[in-house]
């Protein structure tokens, strides 16, 4: 009878092992998927950024900014210049300020991840002198 007590005593003992080593398992997976999940959303940002600060020297710049973002890839509609790449969107907006001494241009870039979430914007404003 003893020793069928000791017996059951370690099939409940290994039992309760294999239960808590699948239960640290699970938690390691998912922390793990949400690591990833951050590193791809990380690199996504990155280029994102990369991208963005591209074209805020292209509309910075001067000149015919609206053939730049054209040639660039940037579609138009609206006032509003849009670029679909793999895993985000940059949208340019563009606003004219006239004054007395020339035209203040407030534009913003932006990047979309997907389903329309922003990562960020990026104002750069250009003042073009009346007469130039």
């Amino acid at each position: 009878m003893k020793t069928r007590n000791r017996a059951n005593i370690l099939l409940v003992e290994i039992l309760i092992a294999v239960l808590f080593f699948m239960l640290s398992c699970t938690v390691l997976i998912q922390v793990f998927a949400a690591a990833h999940n951050q590193s791809v959303l990380a690199s996504v940002e990155t280029e994102a950024l990369s991208e963005a600060q591209n074209v805020a020297a292209l509309v910075t710049a001067g000149g015919d900014v609206e053939a730049r973002l054209t040639a660039y890839g940037f579609r138009a509609s609206r006032g509003l210049y849009s670029r679909d790449y793999e895993d985000f969107t940059l949208l340019c907006e563009r606003e004219a300020e006239e004054t007395a001494t020339g035209t203040l241009w407030h534009q913003v870039v932006g990047a979309y991840y997907q389903k329309g979430e922003l990562l960020f914007e990026l104002p750069c404003d250009r003042f073009e002198e009346a007469g130039k």
